[in-house]
């Protein structure tokens, strides 16, 4: 039997629940803005699905990803394998040393003081700016995933 496949679309569903969640963060917090009485359950609600389904999606993708290098064509050496491992990594650090702290942070805060204090408004700047520079970087990964470009 050929596992490659079905290894892939694991990988590929692993990628749609990973980068899915993390992209509702952005549609939690505008409806959070809007009725800030229900801010602490969308920074928990986030807080959950990060910790929950996506960090452990972003694990079996890079397992999978692994997998799929070891049974399929490609090599480690190619240029989009390993570029795309390299911001995985890179991604991986800012999620764990920076993003992460920031939201539970972002919670104690709003917990302690609520959405109007400048601790709070200051940390939400962060977390975005932060989810913004993830986002950069996923995207990137999805574009050397399915271009695959070469050296040139």
């Amino acid at each position: 039997m050929d596992w490659y496949p079905w290894l892939k679309t694991l990988h590929i569903f692993f990628a749609i629940v990973a980068v899915g969640l993390n992209i509702s963060y952005g549609i939690w917090m505008a409806r959070a803005a809007r009725e800030p009485e229900h801010t602490g359950y969308a920074l928990r609600g986030i807080k959950f699905l990060d910790d929950r389904v996506a960090n452990p999606a972003y694990g079996g993708l890079l397992v999978l990803g692994i997998l799929l290098v070891l049974l399929g064509p490609w090599e480690f050496t190619q240029l989009w394998v390993f570029s795309a491992i390299g911001l995985y990594l890179v991604m991986g650090a800012v999620a764990f040393m920076a993003y992460s702290p920031t939201l539970t942070k972002l919670i104690a805060s709003y917990e302690s003081g609520g959405p109007a204090t400048a601790e709070f408004k200051e940390l939400s700047g962060r977390s975005r700016m932060i989810g913004i520079i993830l986002a950069v970087l996923v995207v990137a990964i999805i574009v050397l995933m399915v271009v695959k470009p070469s050296a040139v």
